[in-house]
């Protein structure tokens, strides 16, 4: 059912308010008046929208959470908006969500009054804000008016300037071709007013390059430094605003240096930096929200008994101490696997799986947690995090096909660790779902990544014996079967895409592993073992 919504204006002296403004109906809602202000122009348009359903709760919400509310729905009619232009016969579209047309509610707005009609039937007016800004993508539009010009011809280009840390180059404009971008926009804006998206018509005209406008551009780039800071909401997630660096320049020197060489395509600036003493790195880094590495590994087809042992290791390191949901290191620190996993026992959670020893496999408790070993190792190598204790299985393991990069721990014996050699903290996550196990290691991105090679040195073949079944080797049973192997890993590290780094990590020595083929029929030859 629709309800009839008039606006009127609060300004005195305004007759027959309700004629000028007319009368705008919407299913269960609120008609929408707004000025919208672009520059220094101020518009008042009608914005007609599709239905929007307003709740009961409308007439007791307040002017700024209304504005608000209105916001969406007219940004979001604003981008389904578009143009035709026709440019010397030629048609383009202009759609105004592709240059990111939005309404939002201003600050300052004057005040419109609604008059609507309550859930009792009995009608009421309310006070609004209804004036706004008139948002859009300025560097968009200019970029799609120049590649419509090029097709004229050569583009007139405007003067600019680019800023590289504390030095500033200001270019000199050229003549060309064109569309006069300040009559288009203005062309658009009114159109918007009166709600018209009839076709627009334009042409390509010589345009002049203007001066250099070296007081603009120190208006522009001048500022004052600013700290960043955080804030949080109440479920705790942080906003971070950037800290700004301080700029500045000599106004009078670079008017000088402009006006007497008027023959120069470009002029170089030295800019003065101020730098804030809280940077956005800074306030970001307690929350390590920057994937640095991630490795995953495979432990489908083990045993329920090596299964816990997996999952309660990387437990363990995500519950660590105080931490809940990863282990954070901070810059400094060292990781010891040993320390953080604990004692493998039964009264510590862990159960009998195989276990890799000099002569082959046996049960011991904790089985299977070197596969959060190797998979921690690896996401730390191409994190690029110091390694400060590593070593090497006796046979090539099978969960992990990069032979070279595993790592295997031995209560009191061997552990693996690491340190956090970085200039932030870093966080330790574990996570495990569908029979993978991922290591993620998060922090504070620095443009390092890191890939690793390996050499294969010297291949060992393996023995073959035959043993007869039994209750826990049946009949057909394979175990091993696996060659010896020389390996050296290098690690190849890269800033920011350049290779700054060619390191070599391990030289390791595994093993060949026997294998064992259990069955009743001999082959001729052979012997049991």
């Amino acid at each position: 059912m629709s309800a009839n919504y008039r606006y009127a204006r609060n300004d005195s002296g305004a007759p027959e308010r309700d004629k000028r403004l007319g009368v705008i109906q919407l299913s269960s809602g609120l008609a929408i008046l707004l000025l919208v202000l672009t520059g220094s122009l101020y518009y008042v348009f009608a914005v007609r929208l599709f239905p929007i359903e307003v709740h009961n709760s409308m007439p007791y919400m307040t002017p700024e959470t209304i504005a608000l509310s209105m916001q969406p729905a007219v940004s979001k009619s604003l981008a389904d908006r578009r143009f035709t232009l026709q440019v010397d016969g030629k048609e383009t579209e202009f759609r105004l969500g592709d240059f990111a047309f939005t309404a939002s509610p201003h600050e300052d707005g004057h005040c419109e009054e609604v008059v609507f009609t309550n859930a009792e039937g009995k009608e009421e007016t309310k006070t609004i804000t209804t004036k706004g800004n008139l948002c859009f993508n300025e560097t968009a539009v200019h970029d799609f008016i120049y590649r419509l010009a090029k097709e004229y011809g050569t583009p007139m280009v405007a003067p600019r300037y680019k800023i590289d840390g504390d030095k500033m180059t200001v270019y000199k404009g050229s003549d060309g071709v064109g569309i006069d971008y300040d009559a288009l926009i203005s062309t658009v804006l009114e159109r918007i007013k009166a709600d018209d998206y009839s076709p627009i018509r334009t042409k390509v005209v010589p345009l002049t390059a203007p001066e250099v406008d070296i007081d603009k551009i120190y208006r522009e780039v001048r500022c004052d430094p600013s700290d960043a800071y955080v804030t949080e909401d109440s479920a705790g997630h942080p906003k971070f605003t950037p800290d700004i660096i301080g700029k500045d320049f000599d106004l009078e020197a670079a008017r000088n240096d402009i006006a007497s060489n008027p023959g120069k395509s470009k002029w170089s600036v030295k800019l003065t930096l101020t730098y804030p003493e809280v940077s956005l790195k800074q306030v970001r880094a307690p929350y390590c929200l920057d994937v640095l590495s991630t490795c995953t590994t495979s432990y489908r087809g083990s045993s329920p008994e090596r299964i816990n042992n997996v999952e309660r290791a990387a437990q363990n390191i995500n519950t660590y101490g105080d931490f809940t949901d990863g282990y954070i290191l901070q810059p400094g620190e060292e990781f010891s696997f040993n320390n953080v996993v604990g004692q493998r026992t039964e009264k510590n959670g862990f159960m009998k799986a195989p276990v890799y020893v000099s002569s082959g496999s046996t049960e011991g408790y904790g089985g299977g947690i070197c596969q959060v070993s190797t998979t921690l190792y690896c996401a730390a190598l191409y994190a690029n995090l110091k390694i400060t204790e590593r070593h090497n299985h006796i046979y090539i393991i099978h969960y992990w096909p990069t032979a070279g990069c595993d790592a295997t721990v031995d209560w009191g014996h061997l552990d693996f660790r690491f340190r956090n050699d970085k200039e932030y903290p870093i966080k330790i996550q574990l996570t495990w779902e569908n029979k993978k196990l991922t290591a993620t290691i998060t922090g504070t991105e620095d443009g390092i990544t890191a890939k690793l090679e390996r050499d294969i040195e010297d291949i060992v073949p393996f023995d073959t014996v035959y043993k007869r079944p039994n209750a826990d080797n049946p009949e057909g049973k394979i175990s091993g079967g696996d060659k010896g192997k020389t390996i050296t890993v290098w690690k190849y590290v890269y800033q920011d895409g350049k290779l700054i780094e060619k390191k070599k990590i391990s030289y390791d020595q595994y093993k060949p592993l026997t294998k064992t083929i259990y069955t009743k029929n001999l082959p001729e030859g052979e012997e049991y073992s």
